[in-house]
């Protein structure tokens, strides 16, 4: 047995709480796991990472050959944390950052009502990811669809609890954003298996 999505929403806002400041965080969230990606490099990396172990109570992440390491641990119930460290953002200016580790669990904490309508939805396998460049956050969710001609079906369960929906054919399936109630844009793609 999984967690709900919107459990798992919640208890990376609880995580981050616990955290404190932390490097812009990638994290791509599922009814299974956590993927945290940490934006930078060097010591703020470094610092970012011991932060996050130390919130979930697990011993700071040996180096791996020089670099900083990859944190998995179990968080709440049956959801495992994998965290790793990726390159600063492109673009990315130093001492520039607008986004923060707080706004980035209010985000969630806003997002965890959506993912409660999107797991009545029984969207099997659905990733909600969750990225900060350190200027703004861009928040998709992508799904899958058993074949070609459940698309649209997918699609409107994606897009359950959204207002002002576009979504438009592309190679890979279907794409497209709309809204939450609070005004955020959400973007949606949806995917064939087969």
């Amino acid at each position: 047995m999984s967690l709900s999505l919107a459990s798992c929403v919640e208890a990376v806002a609880r995580l981050l709480d616990a955290c404190g400041p932390l490097e812009p965080v990638r994290l791509c969230l599922s009814e299974a796991d956590v993927q945290a990606e940490v934006c930078a490099s060097g010591p703020a990396a470094s610092v970012s990472m011991a932060r996050l172990a130390a919130a979930c109570g697990a011993a700071a992440v040996p180096p791996d050959h020089g670099d900083v390491g990859v944190l998995t641990v179990d968080l709440e119930e049956k959801l495992v944390l994998v965290a790793a460290v990726d390159g600063p953002v492109r673009g990315a200016v130093p001492g520039e950052r607008l986004t923060s580790t707080a706004a980035a669990a209010g985000l969630l904490r806003t997002l965890a009502p959506w993912a409660a309508v999107l797991d009545r939805e029984r969207l099997p396998g659905a990733q909600l990811w969750v990225e900060d460049d350190g200027r703004g956050f861009t928040v998709r969710l992508l799904a899958t669809a058993a074949s070609g001609g459940d698309l649209e079906m997918v699609a409107a369960a994606a897009g359950a609890g959204l207002e002002r929906i576009r979504i438009r054919r592309s190679d890979s399936g279907l794409d497209g954003q709309g809204r939450l109630p609070c005004g955020r844009t959400v973007h949606l793609g949806v995917v064939p298996l087969s």
